[in-house]
């Protein structure tokens, strides 16, 4: 399942953009931030796939969270949404995806996000940092990762540990969707979850990972709808 983050200071275009999101896929997960700062503040330890990215906000602007996140090596796929285009160019120097005007045309839209999901889908292996050399591994393959200061624990299928020499918030940028942030410390492969307690979660290999408490709602919301999207 894909998380969506929405992140503008005006309500009716979150709404606007939150009903195409949902007629484009049903079954995906949106979250919506009012302000740069706002996103910064929840993310990483909320799930977040792809930012759907407002530029003329009060204090920090679009642009500048945007340069915030890839000075801290965070290549989260952005889609730029504004009423000018002289921002164009901004957006090439930060590696947006795409860039669209309002008022947002619901098929340029779609066009967009399916061509994010078919590349989200399709690229299935992630290259991982770890000492002086780099890991390649299947993303379905890890069943979680854990914070360790500025460096990430990744646990693979089998009980394989690959320690990576950077955080949990540049890991988890590198997965596509079927992952979910259940604590500050910690995301899981939802596709290898057994059960999720108020507490905790326990992983098919019975390993238990922490849950916290105002993560539980959307840790299981996102649990139940990727197994009804599995069962179509």
């Amino acid at each position: 399942m894909i998380t969506i983050a929405i992140c503008d200071d005006d309500n009716s275009q979150i709404n606007a953009l939150k009903k195409m999101l949902t007629e484009w896929n049903g079954c995906i997960m949106i979250n919506e931030y009012n302000s740069a700062e706002q996103f910064l503040f929840n993310y990483p330890d909320v799930s977040c796939d792809l930012l759907l990215l407002d530029i003329e906000m009060d204090d920090m602007n679009g642009m500048e969270l945007a340069k915030e996140l890839r000075a801290r090596g965070d290549m989260l796929p952005i889609i730029f949404i504004t009423g000018f285009s002289e921002y164009i160019g901004d957006g090439y120097d930060v590696e947006a995806l795409h860039y669209l005007v309002k008022p947002v045309d619901k098929k340029k839209l779609f066009q967009v996000l399916d061509r994010y999901a078919c590349r989200h889908k399709s690229d299935n292996r992630i290259i991982l940092p770890s000492g002086d050399e780099s890991v390649l591994v299947a993303s379905d393959d890890i069943v979680y990762l854990e914070a360790f200061g500025k460096k990430t624990q990744v646990t693979l299928n089998g009980g394989k540990e690959i320690l990576c020499t950077c955080g949990l918030s540049e890991v988890s940028g590198k997965l596509g969707q079927g992952f979910v942030s259940c604590h500050r410390s910690y995301v899981v492969n939802i596709g290898l979850i057994r059960s999720i307690s108020r507490s905790e979660i326990t992983m098919d290999s019975g390993k238990k990972i922490p849950l916290s408490r105002r993560l539980y709602d959307s840790v299981n919301r996102a649990f139940i709808d990727y197994y009804k999207e599995e069962r179509k």
